[in-house]
């Protein structure tokens, strides 16, 4: 749980600076959600709804956009 609120602490930091997220970031704190996004803090629900909605989508889009089919 540490990780992941730390890992939340970075990419609330990063966003406040207008400092892009990386990749690896975003699928970390996506796998690390589905382990304990349940129980994350009250003080970083709403941010991590918000970053889980806009992490996971993109994930998606990004892992469809790269697949080809011969």
């Amino acid at each position: 749980m540490e990780e992941f609120v730390k890992l939340v602490e970075q990419i609330l930091y990063m966003e406040n600076f207008n400092t892009e997220v990386t990749p690896d970031l975003k699928q970390k704190f996506v796998q690390l959600y589905n382990t304990y996004g349940n129980a994350v803090p009250e003080k970083y629900r709403g941010d991590v709804a918000r970053m889980f909605n806009k992490f996971a989508v993109g994930q998606t889009v990004n892992a469809n956009a790269f697949s080809f089919s011969y």
